[in-house]
């Protein structure tokens, strides 16, 4: 099988890559923006050991733009989609192991106050890192024009668009599923 057959569109990569930097710069700015509130996210979760939840609070918002800024550069782009993949990976487990342990109220720390674990955040954090893993494949050679740059700068916001309206989805439908069963308790 050639190589071409297996390489994927440098439009659709550069749209992949271009969202999922967006994503990691968003989640960084977050963490960095409250982190008193993502320092208590974090030790929510009860999977670290206490003495070192302030030390990853402070670091892990550095690694996510570490991460999408090497996404960024050609020459280090495939070590940075494989490290956002298991960085999802890793949060999906963490959510995971919570959402197992009964414990749904605890907030995500993936994100402004409010944002209770559930299996959609799972989900969420599993097709991110399938998106990591599709744009590490090798990117066919081909000269792009304007319309392909269009197409990529659309596809960005758009991909960026859908994930933020994916995102208030799940954090409502968590809410509402709360208040149902605020409301099946009064009657």
């Amino acid at each position: 099988m050639e190589l071409g057959a297996l390489a994927a569109d440098p439009v659709t990569v550069g749209t992949l890559v271009g969202a999922l930097a967006l994503v990691m710069f968003a989640a960084a700015w977050h963490k960095l923006s409250e982190r008193e509130l993502f320092a208590g996210a974090l030790a929510a979760y009860r999977l670290l050991p206490p003495s070192s939840v302030a030390a990853i609070a402070r670091v892990l918002p550095f690694v996510e733009i570490a991460i999408a800024l090497c996404a960024l550069i050609p020459a280090t782009r495939s070590a940075a989609l494989g490290a956002l993949a298991v960085l999802m990976l890793l949060y999906a487990l963490a959510i995971g192991i919570n959402l197992a342990r009964g414990r749904r109220d605890i907030d995500c720390g993936c994100g402004g106050e409010g944002h209770p674990l559930s299996w959609g955040l799972v989900l969420r954090n599993l097709v991110l890192s399938a998106a990591a893993f599709i744009a590490s494949r090798p990117t066919l050679e081909r000269s792009m024009d304007w319309i392909d740059a269009v197409t990529l700068v659309l596809g960005v916001l758009a991909f960026y668009a859908l994930y933020l309206m994916a995102d208030e989805l799940l954090r409502q439908a968590t809410r509402l599923a709360r208040l149902a069963g605020e409301h099946g308790r009064e009657s």
